[in-house]
């Protein structure tokens, strides 16, 4: 087992500032009913990171899609923040 969660989202929403960005991960709720007042997701983790390392994850999310989307198996690892 692993030492860290292991989580699944479908969906997230980003807020960013001068000193920090925090990613929320969001889970919809498939068996809910449509409603004008009802929320149908619910976060499921929440990671805050410096500028910098947010500047570093876009960059590697972008490059690890494009390889995917090419057929290319990828895995990218940062540790420089």
């Amino acid at each position: 087992m692993a030492d860290y969660p292991d989580l699944y989202s479908d969906g997230f929403s980003i807020s960013a500032g001068p000193m920090g960005v925090t990613l929320t991960f969001l889970l919809s709720d498939p068996s809910g009913e449509p409603g004008p007042h009802q929320d149908q997701t619910h976060p499921v983790a929440r990671l805050r990171m410096s500028p910098a390392l947010a500047d570093e994850l876009v960059r590697i999310v972008g490059t690890t899609m494009a390889q995917a989307k090419s057929g290319q198996p990828s895995s990218q690892t940062t540790t420089k923040h």
